[in-house]
């Protein structure tokens, strides 16, 4: 779970009691500003957006930072701007970019490889995407805020 009021990522127990947290407010590797996506990949990476440090950031499942990857396109300076990511059963990370209508393609290592999406309200487009997921058939769900709906598309050829 992410805290953005403390900068951190907490990890519960599945009884609910808390077990660990890692993160806190910075700049530096590990360290977090608003994370708000996060996501958990096929190898139990666990992959997260934070938000205005413009980078995801991988860790392995006890918190230690792995890698990170900048998103030259969290720069819209909105405030209500808040990028999600999912991470398919391949290990494509999925990261919406609300300021510019989009959903940026990575692989695990943070390597670009498409994106999808522009401003409208057509059955292609999103007027604020926020959310994603990923089914296990590969379709990909997207909430888009201000469209009022969630859509979605099928599987994309990545290989």
């Amino acid at each position: 779970m992410a805290d953005t009021g403390n900068k951190r990522i907490q990890v519960f127990e599945p009884d609910g009691r808390f077990a660990f947290q890692w993160g806190g407010g910075g700049v530096l590797e590990g360290y977090l500003d608003e994370p708000v996506g996060i996501a958990i990949g096929p190898d139990n990476e666990v992959y997260v957006a934070d938000t205005w440090n413009q980078r995801v950031q991988v860790f392995d499942e006890n918190g230690n930072f792995l890698r990170q990857w900048a998103i030259a396109g969290w720069d819209a300076g909105l405030p209500d701007e808040k990028p999600y990511l999912a991470v398919d059963a391949e290990g494509h990370v999925y990261v919406t970019d609300p300021g510019h209508y989009r959903v940026l393609v990575f692989d695990s290592q943070g390597n670009y490889l498409l994106s999808f999406g522009q401003y409208g309200l057509d059955d292609r487009s999103f007027a604020f995407p926020t959310g994603v997921a990923v089914a296990e058939d590969g379709s990909i769900y997207v909430t888009d805020a201000h469209g009022h709906r969630v859509l979605v598309f099928e599987p994309l050829d990545l290989n």
